[in-house]
């Protein structure tokens, strides 16, 4: 029985905070997690760069413009991004976004 719901578990779609992103990342990108973040885009960076804050922090995503939404929106609208965690000792967490940015 445990062997039929193992799958199960392992396909949650559970929501992540950027904080805990931050306090989980060696483990998050190790297991190829895509997490789930919903926040705010408030600034454009640089090229594909964006910074993406929550309640908790801020992190720069890495946005293909494929995954931008096809309707505007601005840095005062919740979005949600799902999102491969990138960790490397000595420099800063960030995320590459999977899947398209949902603001609705």
């Amino acid at each position: 029985m445990l062997c039929l719901l193992l799958p199960l578990l392992a396909f949650q779609d559970r929501s992540y905070t950027i904080g805990e992103v931050m306090r989980n990342a060696r483990q998050l990108q190790n297991d190829s997690t895509a997490v789930k973040i919903t926040g705010y885009l408030t600034k454009k960076l640089r090229g594909n760069n964006y910074l993406f804050e929550d309640r908790t922090a801020e992190i720069q995503v890495d946005i293909d413009p494929k995954y931008l939404p096809q309707r505007p929106f601005t840095d005062r609208e919740e979005v949600t991004i799902k999102a491969l965690v990138q960790y490397d000792i000595n420099k800063p967490v960030t995320l590459k976004v999977s899947q398209p940015v949902k603001n609705d």
